[in-house]
């Protein structure tokens, strides 16, 4: 009896140690998700609610708005990652305000603007893009923006607002530390949709062993992060900044397309009434007034 049992210990024990190598981490690992919220800057009220949100979340600030700075400093000492969400072209000519990555510019004036977004902002670690349905498709441009976050240290999250994106293939091709976002959190501005999505990612982050979710300040979104500890403690998945996510040299993999695309946000004072997808890939959106 003790030499089966023993054997059905040892077979036990070898297929753990398969699953361990398997998946590049240890079994029964805490998961770990990041949540970053974007669009921050226009609206105090709701970004100093963003930014005294308990726990772990990253911040993702627009260039050159009203409240950014003081948003940012204020997220930075309650301990929060501060992002630039830097405005990038799309196919349907939102406008991008300043600060404005836009195709057709050249790398001289493409790496201009980039570095006066990147001072506009205290205590920027990383970056990601602000709708750049059309920006994220040309390899040039992406290839600038990487080698430029490389020089400075910083890492990048492609928010993909098209399945066409072209950024992260051009992040790792450089070995920049970079993650795309695996789930958008309120492409629906209702609790019962916001809640769902931070299960999805709760479970993602427990299947992949870590996840990046993205919302935006949003008074339904915010009462539902308000309540995530809970979730947290039930899925034992563990919040953390952005930049503990960040892979390098990960090899590039064609992603599938996506009708979840995240950041299709315009900045919050120019938030309609009612939003209108037009392109269910791009989801880049246009509004009824």
């Amino acid at each position: 009896m003790l030499t089966v049992v023993a054997k059905r210990f040892a077979f036990g024990s070898l297929w753990l140690l398969i699953a361990t190598f398997w998946l590049g981490q240890p079994a029964f690992a805490q998961g770990r998700l990041a949540i970053i919220i974007d669009d921050i800057g226009y609206n105090l009220a709701l970004g100093k609610r963003t930014a005294d949100l308990q726990g772990d979340f990253t911040l993702s600030v627009l260039p050159f708005t009203p409240h950014g700075i003081e948003l940012a400093q204020r997220a930075h000492q309650r301990g929060k990652e501060i992002m630039l969400h830097a405005p990038m072209s799309n196919r349907h000519n939102y406008p991008l305000g300043r600060g404005g990555l836009v195709s057709g510019m050249q790398r001289a004036e493409f790496l201009k603007v980039l570095r006066q977004n990147l001072v506009s902002i205290p205590n920027v670690q990383g970056l990601n893009n602000h709708m750049g349905s059309q920006l994220t498709e040309q390899a040039e441009p992406m290839r600038w923006l990487m080698e430029e976050l490389k020089q400075q240290g910083l890492y990048f999250v492609d928010s993909r607002t098209t399945a066409q994106t072209l950024a992260l293939m051009m992040a790792e091709e450089i070995q920049l530390p970079s993650r795309k976002r695996d789930v958008f959190l309120d492409d629906e501005r209702t609790r019962s949709n916001i809640h769902y999505q931070l299960l999805r990612a709760l479970k993602l982050a427990q299947q992949q062993g870590s996840a990046i979710a993205i919302g935006h300040p949003y008074p339904e979104t915010l009462a539902e992060l308000e309540r995530l500890q809970p979730l947290l403690d039930r899925y034992q998945v563990k919040l953390v900044k952005t930049s503990q996510l960040m892979a390098p040299g990960r090899k590039y993999q064609q992603l599938k397309r996506q009708a979840n695309a995240a950041c299709i946000a315009p900045p919050i004072n120019l938030w309609p009434r009612i939003w209108v997808p037009i392109d269910p890939f791009s989801l880049d959106l246009v509004f009824k007034p």
